[in-house]
Parts: structure tokens; sequence; C-alpha cells
């Protein structure tokens, strides 16, 4: 399913002209646009045209005019415009006078991934979209809503995922929703014919998965000792992950660790908002900076610059290089 209102009027078989995407899950934005046109297909035997501009490419008026340059037969346009919310607000006037008169065998689908739903209620072009319900949302998912997700995403495999076993893929992969939904293809490929996905065929698989071992690597710089922090790195190591790529997480993670106890006594929710990650790992980042002081953190960030710096002017092994940081970053 791609979005409930998009749902419906494919069913009727009454799309809109024009549509306006927002919001900031980008995986199910995409995921909206090939429904659109897999539905455009379907009612004309064949795929429209499709035409995918950038804002800073075209003018606004200058797209939606192209929309008019469809040929009397065939299926007809499907035009894609990203970051629509970069135009100024003078060339949204374009959008009204298009809807009051929109061109024929054409859909267009602005695309804005900066704007959030009060923005759009309040607008006065996105807010007549909005009414018409042609503004449709696409927003990160909450744990619960992400379970849920997994679960549905599952039943279309032909499996069922438990919920023990939806929190143990967050768990593994995180909450990204290309890199988990790409993980369950693989989980459902793996189970066979065994309707039934299980928390331990979950960790059998995705512990063989990159982007779990990007997280067990991250997850290990509270553990004791450096041994499990080297046996992740020669995980990812093994599957070809770019060392540049390794040491950005890692850089990321300290930073993480480093807001976090600065913001110790915060508002959770508020905490994961202003570290734009799912208020659920919150807990998690709290008990591993707790394991360091201040001093260390700022001293494994300043380690991993240092380390940066000979990744890209050293002719040494970079694994040399990284294996030195992590066996000085563990805890204290």
């Amino acid at each position: 399913m791609s979005h409930p209102l998009l749902e419906r009027h494919l069913e009727r078989g009454a799309v809109k002209p024009l549509y306006l995407f927002y919001g900031d899950e980008e995986f199910l934005m995409n995921r909206a646009l090939v429904r659109l046109e897999a539905g455009l297909t379907d009612r004309a035997g064949e795929p429209p045209t499709k035409v995918v501009r950038e804002a800073q490419e075209v003018g606004l008026a200058e797209f939606l005019a192209e929309s008019r340059a469809a040929t009397l037969w065939g299926p007809g346009q499907l035009l894609i415009l990203r970051r629509v919310d970069t135009y100024p607000g003078d060339q949204l006037k374009a959008i009204t006078g298009y809807l009051d008169h929109p061109a024929p065998r054409a859909w267009v689908v602005l695309l804005a991934e900066g704007l959030k739903a009060r923005e759009v209620e309040k607008h006065a072009v996105w807010g007549r979209l909005a009414k018409g319900e042609a503004a449709l949302g696409f927003y990160r998912l909450r744990e619960g809503e992400l379970y849920q997700w997994l679960t549905r995403e599952a039943r279309q495999l032909g499996k069922n995922l438990t919920l023990a076993a939806a929190q143990r893929l967050v768990e593994m992969v995180g909450d990204n929703l290309a890199e988990l939904s790409q993980e369950l293809e693989k989980l459902a490929l793996f189970a066979g014919p065994d309707n039934a996905l299980t928390p331990a065929l979950v960790t059998q698989l995705a512990s063989h998965s990159r982007t779990f071992n990007i997280f067990a690597l991250v997850d290990a710089l509270g553990a004791p000792g450096f041994h499990q922090r080297l046996a992740s790195l020669g995980s990812l190591w093994d599957m070809g992950e770019p060392p540049a790529k390794i040491l950005a997480m890692l850089a990321r993670q300290v930073r993480l660790l480093i807001r976090v106890k600065e913001g110790a006594g915060a508002n959770p929710a508020e905490l994961a908002g202003s570290l734009k990650v799912p208020p659920y790992k919150v807990k998690g980042l709290a008990q591993q900076a707790a394991r360091f002081s201040d001093a260390a953190l700022k001293g494994h960030l300043a380690m991993l610059h240092r380390v940066d710096f000979q990744l890209k002017t050293s002719t040494g092994n970079p694994r040399l290089w990284l294996e030195w940081a992590l066996v000085k970053m563990g805890p204290g």
C-alpha cells in the first residue's frame, strides 16, 4: 500500500491532475510514485511518458507548460518535479492557474521533502490541494507504526512476521525503511516454505548484513575490551564497506553520545527530535553515553578526525588506522 488517499483515487479511477507529495519519508514517497505510475499504466494498457525534473533547473510555470505538450494519442504524461518547496512564493501562483485549467491526459506530481503538515494547512496553494485530497503527507514512522508497517509488508510477501521478530529486525537493522524492506525480502526468501518469520531467523540472517554490522560496530563502542569492535570491523571489511563510511558512522555515533550527555534530563521525545533519531534509540544512546566521560568522548572525536586525515593523505593501510582507533575507543 502506498498512501490511503492515492489508493482510493486509483481504485475509483479518480486520479487527481496534480498532487503534492510532501514529508520526510522519501522511501514511502517514492513507493507512491511507483504505485501511481503502475495504476496509470494499468488503466491505459501502456506506461505514461514520464518526465522528471528538478526545481533548480526549470521554472514552475515552464514545467507546468510541459504538461500541455502531450500528443493527442498515447497514454499521456506523468510529470514529476522535485524540490518544489524551494520556489519563491510568487512562482507558486502558477499552480492555482493550472488547477483551474489542468492539462488533459497529464498527471503532475510536485515533491516537497522539506514541507511540514502545518505549513501545508496554512498555505493558500498547498491548503487548496489539501482540501481537495491532493496533498499527500509521508512521514517517518513512530516505533509502533514501524512494527505494524513491517507486519503488513511481510504479509504482502506471504509471511507472518511476529511482533518480537519485527522488534528484533528494527533493533538489528535500524529504522531506515529502504534497508528494512530489503532485509525483509531477504528474510522471506531465506525462510523458504516456512510461513513464520521468527526472531531467531531474523538474527540468523541479519547478522550477515552490512547494515547490521554497522550498527553492531557503533553499539560496541561502550563494551569493555576491544575484541567485539574489531570483530565487527572485520565483518564490515569482508563485505567491502568503504573505510570512509565506517569512519563517518563512528564519528556520527560519538557526536550523538556527546549531544546526549549535554541533553541529560531533557524530555526523551524532544531529545530524539533534536538528534533526528527515533525515540526508542534515545534510551540506548543514554546508556552508552553513561559509560564515557565528556573528556573521553571529545578525545575519541579528535582521534577520529586524525584518522580521517590519515586516510585522505597517507598511503598506509586504512584498516590498520581504523583498528588503532577502535582499540582506543573503549569506555572511560
